[in-house]
């Protein structure tokens, strides 16, 4: 059975069934995309959602329920998956949990959270290096017309970002850049497989 961390009025409500699987949309901070063309092992992403006040929730476990994942896709410029492995996952008191991988031993997410704070704060963060035993394939589109992300927890809902109010800038073959973008009118990217091979997908 999964667990499911529900902040409201500072108490904490656990649901256990899968019925409650969902797509969250939620506003991207920022998404960077760095794709120097001279070094591959350069490249690198930075995702991060922080909204205040938030209507999103922490569902899911991804220490018991294998995992998580992260799916960015470029329109032009790529698509790709990434998997955190629930052996890098450790919780953050009882409002989250978070991932660490500090050699990239596992993939390319060098550091990874989910929580969600008493005070009704909602942050996501993805790090990504393509330094290690990962490469990074997606790059810039030179311009990029679209985007999208989705944060997929195991055993839980989906988080989704994606091209909303916000204008990308830089935004050419070298860096695709948003910042403070609003959410997505619909989850445009799906869930990627789990390490364990199970779909994430909602």
């Amino acid at each position: 059975m999964r667990k499911s961390f529900v902040h409201a009025l500072g108490a904490v409500a656990f649901f256990t069934s899968a019925a409650f699987a969902a797509n969250q949309l939620v506003p991207a901070k920022i998404l960077l995309v760095k794709a120097p063309p001279s070094d591959a092992t350069k490249r690198k992403i930075t995702f991060k959602v922080k909204e205040n006040a938030s209507a999103a929730t922490v569902v899911g476990d991804p220490i018991a329920s294998g995992g998580a994942t992260f799916h960015v896709v470029l329109s032009p410029g790529g698509d790709q998956c990434f998997t955190l492995p629930a052996s890098g996952w450790s919780p953050v008191s009882d409002i989250g949990f978070k991932y660490k991988d500090p050699s990239l031993a596992n993939g390319a997410v060098k550091v990874a959270m989910i929580k969600k704070t008493p005070s009704g704060v909602f942050l996501v963060k993805v790090i990504l290096k393509g330094s290690g035993s990962e490469s990074i394939d997606v790059v810039p589109g030179n311009p990029t017309l679209t985007y999208g992300t989705n944060f997929a927890v195991g055993g839980g809902d989906s988080y989704c970002s994606g091209t909303a109010s916000a204008t990308p800038n830089p935004n050419d073959e070298k860096t695709f850049k948003v910042v403070n973008d609003t959410a997505p009118a619909s989850c445009t990217a799906s869930a990627c497989a789990s390490p364990s091979g199970a779909f994430l997908d909602r």
